[in-house]
């Protein structure tokens, strides 16, 4: 019989007992129930962002990519000159979602290690002013750098410029407003920090923009507008949801609001430092904490870790301790990511200690003068 793997990954996450005990239930999508679970879900998540009267919660069955795939396909034209902000991978898959769909994007090209520069965005709105959409991630990957994104929304607003967000990494752990941060669209997920199972993409879209069209779309499942005027109407989705996963993100969600953003967001900062204090001996962080998402660290172990074939040697070491980190080096920087996510527990965090060690003092011993 299988061991529960020990989960310190940026996704699928270490989940509570109440609420995996909520998958438990089998229910009919087109049930009342299932359809007042779906519009408290709604709700709250609209509440979180400060979106009543202004926005609308669209959930989707897939992962973050689906959601922002849907999203680029229902709010962006063929015809329109979008920007997208880049320093990790998630802007670098937006706009290949772009060249897939015929869209010719530019993009502001930041080292991942960075956060991108207000100063350098209002530089591309003022040289171009037919660019019509900013594309944007509020917590990259895999490094963990949060962008600002409450001064580059209002700066695109201020250029009469719409915004698309991606928060996937940073929903349930970083305070968004739509008050405050006037986006048009920000998609986000089920399985990160609301620390639900994964399956459900949330397209958050203005009402403004959920009551235009575009022509050609292209598609009839990712239309978001047809999503949202279904579930409207009726209550229910458009196409066939996860019915367990939607039940155990209503009591993640349920969870998230007793325990509160902030809070939330102390918690994971707190990890963070733990898992740092853990592994101090063998690497640092490469981000400093005003830049560093609390969601999720990059360590660097520089002399050891240079590759990903030094890196995949780790990588197997912990599983036999049958802990999982992410998988992959981000060559650029030669990090590796862990999340700070969902049920960590301290045991976890020592038994990450004892593996580092472990996998690190055979190379110390030798490097040692004799």
């Amino acid at each position: 019989m299988e061991k529960h793997a020990i989960l310190m990954t940026t996704g699928s996450l270490a989940l509570s007992n109440e609420v995996k005990a909520e998958m438990q239930l089998d229910v009919d999508s087109r049930s009342l129930q299932f359809r007042l679970t779906t519009a408290f879900i709604r709700e709250l998540i609209l509440g979180m962002v400060d979106g009543n009267g202004t926005h609308s919660v669209v959930p989707l069955p897939g992962g973050g990519s689906y959601g922002m795939e849907a999203a680029l396909a229902s709010f962006v034209s063929r015809t329109d000159r979008p920007l997208v902000c880049v320093n990790g991978n998630c802007g670098e898959q937006i706009l290949e979602i772009m060249r897939h769909r015929g869209i010719r994007a530019r993009s502001l090209r930041t080292p991942c290690d960075r956060p991108i520069s207000v100063n350098e965005l209002g530089r591309c709105l003022e040289a171009d002013p037919d660019i019509s959409h900013v594309c944007l991630v509020h917590c990259e990957s895999p490094t963990g750098v949060v962008n600002p994104i409450n001064e580059l929304v209002q700066l695109a607003k201020q250029h009469k410029v719409k915004t698309i967000v991606d928060a996937v990494n940073s929903f349930g752990a970083l305070e968004i407003s739509a008050r405050r941060t006037p986006f048009d669209v920000l998609v986000t997920v089920s399985d990160k920090c609301i620390e639900a199972p994964p399956g459900i993409s949330f397209v958050i879209a203005s009402l403004d923009e959920l009551e235009s069209s575009v022509s050609d779309l292209g598609s009839l499942i990712l239309d978001v507008r047809n999503h949202w005027r279904s579930i409207e109407k009726t209550g229910q989705w458009h196409s066939m949801p996860p019915t367990h996963v939607v039940q155990a993100c209503k009591k993640a969600l349920e969870v998230l609001a007793v325990e509160g953003i902030n809070k939330r967001s102390i918690r994971y900062a707190a990890v963070s430092d733990e898992i740092v204090r853990a592994t101090e001996k063998y690497a640092i962080p490469l981000l400093g904490p005003r830049v560093r998402s609390p969601t999720c660290v990059a360590l660097t172990s520089h002399g050891t870790i240079n590759s990903q074939r030094e890196f995949d040697a780790l990588y197997a070491h912990l599983t036999k301790y049958n802990l999982y980190i992410d998988p992959n080096l981000n060559i650029e920087t030669c990090s590796y990511t862990i999340g700070c996510m969902g049920a960590v527990k301290p045991t976890s965090i020592y038994l990450l200690a004892t593996a580092f060690r472990v996998f690190f003092q055979p190379v110390d011993a030798i490097r040692a003068p004799h």
